[in-house]
Parts: structure tokens; sequence; C-alpha cells
């Protein structure tokens, strides 16, 4: 057996699907080395996930791949349809329309710089990878296993592994993330134990091809519920370019379909019964799953070294397709707080809010998640199959029925508020309001919720706000005088104060109304969005993170010292720090719209 000397790098990353392939891209960004231990060779062939929501779509812009995703699958527009039937080939028992207007697909267009799109886990996998190995000072040590892991608070962490031909390695780094899934081992050996909340049942996922354009051409959907007497379940829309198609059938809690989990179970047989027609099929994998709520009791070990994340912390039901989504942007999250730790820009604390923002997120999305299960579950048991088998008789009075029961099912497809309304907690934001409606997004520039978009335009081109930060802060303000020595004493050392952290990476963006009136070199409110939003009084200022959230609304009263105080904060702890009446104002305002 062969032995390799230890590999140093800043942070270990133990898992390469989506979202420690994604973490250490992430970390990239901010000029962090990684090196990520995958022991698979190559992607998954399996699908997996397959929805890619708005939230992570913008983080994929930011990593500069959201332009092959689309390439690679579609973007929501194209399949905005979400459509009820007996059989592909059958009929139509209703639809959810998620634009149903020119106006809903304006509205879309204007909350974020991207659509969300539908590509396969396994397309996203490839994607992510080969973006890594282009990066320098990041590593994917594919057929590469961990086998165990020691931390201190002192030394950092070290993984031994091991690779498919026998030779033997150790990774030395400060920290480390777990992205190793459910079942990875190593959460354990570091003292983190994970839960199992809630089981709904089993999930059988059939991944095939077939020719389905004649049944689909003209009610192209992102996915097709399927009830009939011989099978109830979606049909996903994978690769719609290559016809790549995916069977999900639930059983939750004895349903009667569990026997289609035999080992002998006929797959080519469900797929005829769910089509309806000869498609001559191939069916490319096959798996089964336990679909179940777990989460792990602490996402940051005792040592304060080790760091869970995706599906390592916490799984859920994919009915939402929350899972992949929440993981990318945990990665997200952590990933600006190790590099700030890392380069002495921000105290330890600044890493126990990874926990303390993710997990109400998570908590969240499973609950809604398990929600969308058992809802889905009565639909196609209680309600769909009467109906469709009464379509032969009386096909309008059947849909004039079943059309107020899909409606209600929205939330479960419809959820911009859900994707893009999260906010982190703080005193004014408790955990029971994470997320205030999860059809409708009403942006607003609070404390905790995502800086809301808009597009400014300047001498150099158009950018969006979400382009001013990425690597450090954003200082949005709509009057300059005070803001631009305010920041210029932020960006600068503090020689009196040699253990104080370093200056944090910070930008002002002073942004003028559409008119063009404002300050020399300011960016213009190309839509007028940015004014409707952020509603800045006189004097007053925005601070955003590096991820995209509102810090803080700061007054101007003392630019200086507001700001100072806003970036330790920020750095340091969870925002404490009481709402003003600007912020209520801002945030029942930004309810009313």
């Amino acid at each position: 057996m062969n032995e390799t000397a230890p590999t140093e790098t800043e942070v270990a990353i133990v898992g390469g699907g989506p979202v420690g392939l994604a973490m250490s891209l992430c970390l990239a960004a901010h000029g962090v080395r990684s090196i990520v231990l995958e022991t698979r060779t190559t992607p998954s062939a399996h699908p997996r996930a397959t929805m890619v929501n708005t939230r992570t779509m913008e983080i994929l812009r930011w990593l500069r791949v959201d332009g092959e995703v689309r390439r690679a699958g579609a973007e929501i527009d194209s399949l905005a349809r979400i459509s009820f039937v007996t059989r592909m080939a059958g009929a139509d028992l209703g639809a959810i329309d998620l634009l149903p207007s020119d106006s809903a697909l304006m509205r879309m267009t204007g909350q974020s710089p991207v659509l969300p799109a539908i590509c396969g886990q396994h397309l996203l996998e490839s994607i992510l990878a080969a973006a890594l190995r282009e990066q320098p000072g990041t590593r994917l040590a594919s057929g590469w296993t961990a086998t165990a892991l020691t931390a201190g608070p002192e030394h950092g962490v070290r993984v031994p592994c091991v690779d498919s031909s026998g030779t033997t390695g150790t990774v030395v780094a400060r920290y480390a993330v777990l992205a190793e899934g459910l079942h990875g081992p190593l959460r354990e050996q570091v003292g983190i134990e994970t839960a199992t909340e809630r089981v709904l049942g089993r999930l059988l996922d059939i991944h095939f091809t077939g020719e389905l354009g004649p049944w689909v051409k003209d009610r192209r959907s992102a996915l097709y519920w399927v009830a009939n007497r011989e099978v109830s379940g979606v049909v996903i829309s994978v690769g719609p370019r290559t016809d790549e198609w995916l069977l999900e059938i639930p059983a939750l809690d004895g349903d009667t379909q569990a026997s289609l989990f035999d080992p002998d179970t006929d797959h080519l047989a469900l797929i005829a019964a769910a089509v309806g027609a000869d498609i001559g099929p191939t069916v490319r994998s096959v798996r089964t799953w336990t679909m179940a709520t777990t989460t792990a009791r602490r996402w940051r070990d005792a040592t304060g070294r080790v760091f869970t994340a995706g599906d390592a912390a916490h799984t859920f039901p994919p009915t939402g397709g929350f899972g992949m989504n929440t993981g990318i942007q945990d990665a997200h999250n952590l990933a600006w707080k190790l590099a700030a730790v890392l380069r002495g820009r921000a105290g330890d604390a600044l890493l126990d809010t990874y926990e303390a923002e993710r997990r109400p997120v998570a908590a969240f999305n499973a609950r809604q998640s398990e929600h969308n299960a058992l809802r889905m579950r009565d639909f196609l048991e209680r309600d769909a199959v009467p109906y469709a088998a009464a379509l032969a008789s009386d096909e309008g009075a059947a849909r004039r029925e079943l059309a107020p029961l899909i409606e209600s099912h929205r939330p479960h497809f419809d959820f911009a508020g859900q994707a893009l309304g999260f906010r982190y907690p703080g005193p004014e934001r408790p955990v029971g309001t994470v997320v205030q409606d999860i059809v409708d997004y009403h942006p607003a520039a609070v404390p905790g919720a995502l800086a809301p978009h808009a597009w400014l335009d300047g001498e150099n081109g158009r950018l969006a706000v979400a382009d001013c930060t990425g690597t450090g802060f954003a200082l949005f303000t709509a009057d300059s005088d005070g803001w631009t020595e305010a920041a210029r004493a932020a960006k600068r050392p503090t020689p009196s104060r040699p253990t104080a952290p370093l200056p944090a990476p910070l930008r002002l963006v002073v942004v003028a109304p559409g008119d063009g009136a404002g300050p020399a070199q300011a960016w213009t409110d190309a839509t007028g969005a940015f004014a409707e939003h952020y509603r800045l009084a006189a004097g007053e200022a925005v601070l955003v993170r590096p991820d995209g959230h509102v810090a803080a609304r700061l007054p101007g009263t003392d630019p200086a010292g507001e700001l100072a105080a806003a970036l330790a904060t920020a750095t340091a702890s969870v925002n404490t720090s009481a709402p003003s009446s600007a912020d209520r104002e801002l945030e029942r305002t930004g309810r009313a719209r």
C-alpha cells in the first residue's frame, strides 16, 4: 500500500455532490483554497433533483455557470405549467399555470436577474465539477474516500483518505465541511448526531428516455401528475432536448402502491401505465429511497472546526424541490463566513451564525415539503382517481369539480416567496416568520432579508444589485454626503487596535433616481425598482452582506459610527439591534403590496 505526503489546504470538503462542489466554488470565489474528497470517479447518472430555484440560480450566476445550466436544461418560462392528467396520452384533469399572463412573467423577471431552471442534478454536478477544475487553489479528488476525521480547536483538521488503488493520504486543513449526504459516516466521528424527525414513506424513481413529443407538444410542463387506477405519481421533464424523463411513484404511510417496490417490479409496465401509449422507452436507472425529514442535532462540532451542509445537515421530502437548493444555499452562506474568519476580517463567533441562520430556513422547507407530500397523496388517492373515471361520462363537470382542488396546490409549485423571501433570524424576526408568504414574494430591504433586485445603469453599462456584493459588503445610498468618508474610514486599517479584525471589503454604491438627478458618478435606478423596494429616507443607507442579505439600515445621523458598528456586528455575531420605526414601516408596506 502506497502512502502520499500530507496535503495542506484551508478547507477540506467531504463529498463531491452539488453541495460539496458549490462549497468549493464559493470558497474559490473568495480566494480560499479547498480540496473536495469524492468517492465516485464520475457524477451520478441518476437525475435525483431537477428544479433549480431562483435563489440557487442567482448563486450559480455569481459563480458564472448559470448559462451552462440553462443550456443543459430549460428555463422555467418554457415549461411554466404543472399538468394533471389521467395518463400522458390521456385526458387532462387540469393545470396550474405558473405564468398565466405577460404581467406574471414581467413580475417574475423583475424579482431577480435570473429565472429558475429545470436541470437534472447529474447534469448540474458535471457543470460544477468542470468549473471547479478551472479554479486555481482548488482540487477535486475523485476516487478518494475520506476514512476518518480528527479535529482540534488549535491544530485544525486531519482527514485520512484512500483511493481506489489503495493509495492512502491525509488532507490537513483549517476547517472541514461535511457534504457527505445523509448516510456519510464522519459526522458521528466528530460527535454530530442525526435525528429522524418524520418518515413519510418511500419513493420509486425510474429514469427513462422515450419519445413523448406527440403527447406534450401542446401542454409542455415541468411536471405531469398522473392519476389512474394502475399508477399514481409524477412524470418530470429532465432533458426536454434529449427526451429524458423521470417517473416518480410515492408510497406514503402504507400506500396501496407499496407493492411497486418489490424487486421483481416491471418498470417498463409502470411507464406504460403512466404514459398510456407505446413510446418504446428505455430504462436508464432506477432508484428507491425513503422519504423522511432528518436533521443534524448540531451543524458545527464541539471543536468549532467541522461543519455539516446539505443532506448531511438536513433532508426532507422532494415535494417542492428544496433539498438540493437548500444545500447549495447553505454552502453560499458558510463560504463568505469561513473566508472572513480565515482572512482575519471576522471573529470566530461569525461561524456560529451559519447554523443560527440556515437551520430555521431548512426547518421551514422541511415542514412545507412534508405538507406538500401529504396533500398530494390525498389528491392522488382520494380525489383525482374518481374524477379521472368520471371524465368518460361527463368531462366538463369533472373538470369543474376538480379545478379548485388543483388550484389549492399552487404553493407546492409556485413558491417565489419561499425561494426568495426567507429572512434570517434576529430578535425582531422570530423563527416562526422565516417566510411570510409562500407564493407571493414581497421584496423589502430590511435586515435579514435578501436585498431586493434592481437594475442599475452606469457609465460602463448595467449591473444588478447582486453584482455589487459577492466577495464583500456593499453600502447603498442615494446621498453620498457623509457616506463617502464613512466608507473610506471603514476600509482603513486600525493600527491602534492590532487585535481587531481587518477591515471588511466594502463598496459604496450611490443610486440616483431614473431621471438622472443625483450626485456625479452615481448609478441610475434603471426601472424604479430600487426606489420602490429600498425606500431610502434622506441620508439613509442600506448595508448588504457578501451573501446578498441585508445587514442593517443606517439612518445617517452619524455615518462613520453607524457603519463601523454595523460592520462589526455583521462580522462577529447575529444582528441583535432592535428594528427602527423605518424598518417596521418598510416591512409592513412590503407585505401590503
